[in-house]
């Protein structure tokens, strides 16, 4: 789709459907669990009826959640691609700022669970009585300097060991804590550390289990920004063709891309505050759960610290993978999506749409098609086609935007055999990272089969999973009939720390030249009449 005929409804309503793909049902869980266990501590200890504001209170921190994701989408998609420079030039990464928010949140989350499970105030109430201690200890001070150099050393792990990112951290907690930095003893400022900690999670001990309302409306904010920044998204034709949109750089390409995101993003949250409404009524059953209550609090809390893990490993998108095995499940939201929208823009019939959703576009649902014409309609033989000149590819500089070189991995293929890219010199390539639980990705891999059986030998397609095994991507293969090399990135290497700054969901594709050299970038499902083009272009050039 171009991103011209994008419309800040059609993005809307993309965002709506894209709640039942297989891609957002790691949110649906972690999301759950997040309002869940903020549910479980306001029925806590109420023996009357809730307050209008505690009824609309869950509703209120899914409107906040929702914002936050928001944020991110919107925020977060035009700094990757019109302030990158700035970033780089201090060191820092796209990938830095994802992996590190994603780092940051899942601790953030595993300290949530804590608190709702009742661990975290027994820790602060235990650090409390230790601190008071420590001033009798003649190495007091060797300690508090030992674990404050060991905290500096963790943060900069946890930010993907970016030192600017680091002490933007330590200022940000320097300011948190003055209070703590006036003591005049070890004891004293690890006993304020504590109670800083206990004033910002609890209002005071007579509402122990209630949050501070404007605070805690902050965390689930936060929580959206944690929650988006450690997904990794499926990407649908019109979330590719805002994403290319923003990609274009420049203030018009900006004004344009951030309200279509924004319009995404608000169409995707949807479902989730009607979750959230959902939750606001399950409140009366928690409360008739009282007598339970401390095994529910167990039984959140660890499901928080659970999520927690995964996202602070980065693996929340594994989630996907669980009720989304059956290939139908995949096939039918990227169906819904694309015949939805198709009927929407008046393209396909709306007496077909159930027929469409069921068995995929098909072009008798079609009012009229308007098909470019591909190379195997003109009959030209592309695969004759002389190679491009060849160049030093040495001289030009490596990196991920078009017109740049490449960079080389080297893997497996599910087959056990040792490749790299720089094998495939001489050849077009088109490297397409995935995975098996994304829709579009399963959609346009046929596309993918038909051109690599045309073009062969000048033309070779590399599928990069991402983090999944050879048996899962072996039966993928098929099940779809893949006979191009399919990858293995089971650490995420490729995917993450040599190509990430780019993926920023899936399926995300390079065609690259004969040199080696960036010839085109997608994002999202592939149209296949433009990549037929653009093959044919990089063939014959």
């Amino acid at each position: 789709m171009e991103s011209s005929d994008v419309t800040i409804g059609l993005a809307f309503l993309a965002g709506l459907i894209s709640f039942v793909s297989p891609c957002v049902l790691p949110l649906v869980p972690a999301y759950v669990g997040y309002m869940g266990g903020r549910v479980t501590r306001q029925a806590q200890g109420e023996t009357t009826g809730p307050s209008l504001d505690q009824r609309f209170g869950t509703l209120v921190h899914g409107l906040f959640f929702v914002l936050g994701f928001t944020l991110f989408f919107v925020l977060f998609g035009l700094l990757t691609t019109a302030a990158v420079s700035s970033l780089t030039s201090l060191g820092v990464t796209e990938g830095d700022v994802r992996d590190g928010l994603a780092r940051v949140g899942g601790a953030t989350i595993i300290l949530f669970g804590l608190h709702v499970s009742g661990l975290l105030m027994r820790i602060l109430n235990g650090l409390q009585v230790r601190a008071a201690r420590l001033d009798r200890n003649p190495y007091a001070n060797l300690i508090s300097a030992l674990i404050i150099v060991a905290f500096i050393g963790i943060t900069w792990w946890l930010f993907v060991e970016s030192w600017f990112l680091t002490l933007v951290v330590v200022l940000v907690l320097l300011q948190f804590f003055h209070a703590a930095l006036k003591a005049d003893t070890p004891g004293q400022f690890w006993s304020r550390i504590a109670e800083r900690l206990q004033v910002t999670l609890y209002a005071d001990t007579r509402r122990l289990n209630q949050p501070k309302a404007q605070a805690s409306y902050m965390n689930s904010l936060f929580m959206g920004v944690v929650f988006s920044a450690g997904w990794t998204p499926c990407i649908g034709p019109i979330y590719g063709a805002v994403l290319i949109t923003a990609a274009a750089g420049g203030l018009e390409s900006i004004l344009r891309a951030g309200p279509l995101m924004l319009a995404y993003s608000l169409g995707l949250g949807i479902p989730f505050l009607l979750t959230a409404l959902a939750l606001n009524q399950s409140q009366s059953l928690f409360r008739r759960l009282q007598r339970n209550t401390r095994t529910i609090e167990a039984v959140s809390g660890a499901f928080l610290v659970l999520i927690g893990v995964v996202v602070f490993t980065g693996q929340l998108q594994r989630l996907s993978t669980y009720g989304s095995g059956n290939s139908s499940f995949a096939d039918l939201s990227v169906n819904l999506e694309n015949c939805a929208l198709g009927v929407v823009q008046g393209d396909i019939q709306p007496g077909n749409l159930l027929s469409c959703i069921g068995d995929g576009t098909k072009e008798s649902f079609y009012i009229a098609a308007s098909r470019d014409v591909t190379a195997m309609d003109t009959g030209t033989d592309v695969t004759a086609a002389p190679a491009a000149p060849e160049i030093d590819a040495e001289d030009v500089p490596t990196g991920l935007e078009v017109g740049q070189r490449a960079p080389d991995f080297t893997t497996e293929t599910v087959d056990g055999d040792t490749v790299s890219l720089s094998d495939y010199r001489g050849k077009v390539v088109l490297v397409n990272f995935w995975a098996t639980w994304c829709g579009p990705c399963r959609s346009e891999m046929p596309y993918f089969q038909t051109l690599y059986e045309l073009h062969d030998p000048n033309f070779v397609v590399l599928g990069v999973d991402n983090q999944e095994s050879a048996d899962t991507i072996t039966d993928f293969a098929d099940d779809v009939g893949i006979s191009f090399p399919l990858l293995l990135d089971e650490d995420g290497a490729i995917n993450g720390d040599i190509y990430g700054d780019r993926v920023l969901g899936y399926p995300t594709s390079f065609l690259i030249d004969q040199n080696g050299v960036i010839a085109a970038y997608y994002v999202g499902e592939m149209n296949f009449s433009m990549l037929t083009q653009d093959l044919k272009d990089t063939l014959t050039s």
